[in-house]
């Protein structure tokens, strides 16, 4: 009899799709260790170089000098403590709702909400590229699913008109900005054609929030929307520099969340060190220092997409995540080049992204350098396009 997945990982292997996990010796900051070698680090979530902040870290410290290192329950039973409401007093202060919950991932959060929110006889929406957690949480609803055509509103008027008559829950789901393009929903379009049917709107804003926006409140902010947006998600494990899942609206909705979002009831709740981190990390994002490294940021994007530009890659509008599409097996040749050179960015391949869209997948942060980029530039410029 074959081990578990055998057979599955032989097949994954042979199509070159196989994954393993490399074991990282450093912070994650701009330079990261593998075996005790330094590379420049082009793959890090971390867009404001937060996740190593001197006024973070002093907090998460102090916080487990008075509360632990755990929680020992979920949040229902006795794991709800002081820094978790706190946070999510903040949360939804800096969002612009009501109220916020937190759960212990963006994976979570979406999942939780999505299962909770449908069933049976209700229809979800879903932009085609919406992250997996999204359509996880679709399917397992039970909901009828619909996947519109990419930041198309006219493609989600035509599936919102022909189930006119649906006597169940409309719910539409986009992402503020997509973490494999690099691009921003149309959210204002987006917004008001689901209101026109009357539908709630769910936003993932894992990848925009502390990047764009007023103060960094996310790409729902920025498009002027926030009102119209019944679910807001974000994440502490992007631009926030932690770890967690935040979904913001209406004290009904998070009321109801608690009582009926599987993925919220059933997990231990976070440790209370994570909620302070998420709660200062909002702070320095509202703050002179948040504004002054959003600004590092953008000029380093713009730097690359300039020269890239150039030499005829393909770039997205102006945003941080930045895909380098190449021809599968040149993109293999190149991350290894890539890699020889001290230069870490991830390749991504199928299944993460459909066949003939691989790419690298170009990640900066406020804290990379003029002479980081010029590195990674010099590889690229070398190196032609097939």
């Amino acid at each position: 009899m074959n081990e578990p997945f055998e057979d599955e990982l032989n097949a994954a292997k042979a199509d070159g799709l196989l994954r393993a996990m490399r074991t990282v010796d450093s912070p994650q900051g701009r330079l990261i260790n593998f075996n005790g070698r330094d590379f420049i680090n082009f793959s890090s979530n971390d867009y404001l170089g937060l996740s190593t902040h001197p006024a973070i870290k002093k907090a998460v410290h102090d916080c487990v000098e008075k509360y632990g290192c755990g929680t020992g329950a979920s949040r229902l039973i006795s794991g709800n403590m002081g820094p978790h409401a706190q946070f999510e007093e903040k949360a939804a202060e800096f969002l612009g709702k009501p109220s916020a919950l937190l759960f212990t991932s963006g994976y979570s959060a979406n999942v939780g909400t999505l299962t909770a929110l449908l069933g049976k006889g209700d229809t979800v929406y879903l932009d085609r590229l919406c992250h997996a957690s999204i359509v996880d949480g679709a399917r397992f609803s039970g909901a009828k699913l619909e996947r519109f055509i990419h930041n198309d509103p006219e493609s989600l008027e035509k599936h919102l008109s022909k189930n006119g008559d649906s006597k169940g829950r409309q719910l539409v789901v986009t992402e503020g900005l997509f973490s494999m393009d690099g691009d921003c929903a149309p959210l204002k379009e987006i917004a008001e054609t689901a209101k026109r049917h009357g539908a709630l709107l769910m936003v993932d804003d894992a990848h925009g929030v502390g990047v764009f926006g007023p103060n960094g409140r996310g790409t729902i902010h920025e498009a002027g929307v926030a009102e119209m947006v019944d679910i807001h998600v974000i994440t502490l494990g992007k631009a926030l520099g932690g770890a967690g899942g935040v979904v913001a609206g209406s004290k009904k909705l998070v009321e109801g969340l608690v009582n009926f979002a599987r993925s919220f009831i059933y997990s231990t709740a976070l440790p209370p060190a994570t909620a302070v981190a998420g709660t200062t990390a909002i702070g320095i994002v509202e703050s002179s220092d948040g504004e002054n490294r959003r600004i590092r940021l953008k000029q380093n994007v713009g730097a690359v997409i300039s020269r890239l530009g150039k030499k005829c890659y393909n770039t997205s509008e102006e945003s941080q995540i930045i895909p380098v599409i190449l021809e599968r097996d040149y993109l293999i040749e190149m991350s290894a080049k890539l890699f020889e050179r001290g230069i870490f960015v991830p390749a991504i391949k199928h299944p993460t992204v459909p066949k003939g869209s691989e790419r690298f997948r170009v990640s900066l942060t406020s804290e990379h350098t003029e002479s980081d980029i010029l590195a990674l530039m010099s590889v690229f410029e070398e190196l032609e396009v097939r």
